[in-house]
């Protein structure tokens, strides 16, 4: 991992590549990245400024759309309520395509049922934790707990983890912890799912805040995307932005130099020849 160079800085850059580019691909995490964290998952919303832009950019033509979230993927669509888009849900175990055509990335594998009735029990002896079980996997929200027992909250979760060693894997977030099948799809593999054909002229984004989201961002980098970091220090990525709300800018920084990408291209096609 490496220091993160800020985003605003490189706009000269990026839009010159997005002039290059005939297609857009922009993949984005959901809480933390969209939305500010909750110490209530349940209570996240994303704000009209944001489903917005959202909801332009998935008309725009051109630009694919891709949300990947480690919420489960009913808890995720219902939130965003865009159609026509990419979902990834459970860090990418769920996916449903732009046509809503729904696949589980994680063959016969599931939770344990006696590791889950744990679990759920754990989380009742703390308040504010909340366990959110998805299809093949749960993640256990801590950010509701107290600040001074969350630590004997992350003990207790790994003690009851252990002698599932090899079933399943824990996944250490910056509001939670997700435990799910061992060595099953995460973000990096839903990435690269939801690009399968993808234009190789693509100018591709990708937007995240948590650990979770650390092994997209290296395999962005990898297809020779943008990967930006969000409210962190040292990333896979190479950008950072201090926070959502900066997201909602860039978004629609992004809106405004694609669309005006298109209507350059109308007004001058010598422009759109030269680069072919």
């Amino acid at each position: 991992m490496a220091s993160l160079k800020p985003l605003w800085l490189s706009v000269g850059s990026l839009s010159e590549r997005l002039r290059r580019a005939d297609s857009l691909h922009l993949g984005l995490d959901f809480d933390g990245t969209l939305t500010p964290l909750a110490h209530d998952p349940r209570e996240t919303r994303l704000t009209p400024r944001a489903r917005a832009v959202l909801q332009r950019l998935a008309r725009e033509p051109g630009v694919h759309l891709a949300l990947l979230s480690s919420r489960g993927l009913d808890d995720l669509c219902e939130r965003a309520g865009i159609e026509g888009i990419f979902y990834a849900g459970s860090s990418g175990l769920e996916t449903r395509d732009a046509r809503g055509r729904r696949e589980s990335h994680t063959g016969p594998a599931t939770l344990p049922g006696p590791l889950a009735r744990e679990l759920e029990s754990w989380c009742g002896r703390f308040p504010g934790a909340v366990m959110d079980t998805h299809s093949h996997s749960c993640t256990l929200f801590f950010s509701g707990i107290e600040p001074t027992l969350q630590p004997a909250f992350g003990a207790g979760v790994r003690r009851r983890i252990r002698p599932f060693h090899g079933q399943v894997e824990l996944v250490h977030g910056r509001t939670g912890f997700e435990v799910r099948p061992e060595g099953s799809w995460d973000k990096s593999a839903a990435l690269a799912f939801w690009l399968e054909g993808a234009p190789g002229s693509g100018a591709l984004f990708f937007f995240g805040d948590d650990r979770r989201d650390e092994p997209a961002h290296a395999a962005a980098r990898a297809r020779g995307g943008v990967a930006v970091a969000v409210d962190r220090i040292v990333s896979h990525a190479e950008y950072g932005l201090p926070g959502p709300g900066d997201v909602v800018w860039f978004l629609e920084w992004l809106e405004r130099e694609w669309h005006g990408r298109g209507e350059a291209s109308a007004a001058h096609p010598e422009l759109e020849a030269s680069t072919a």
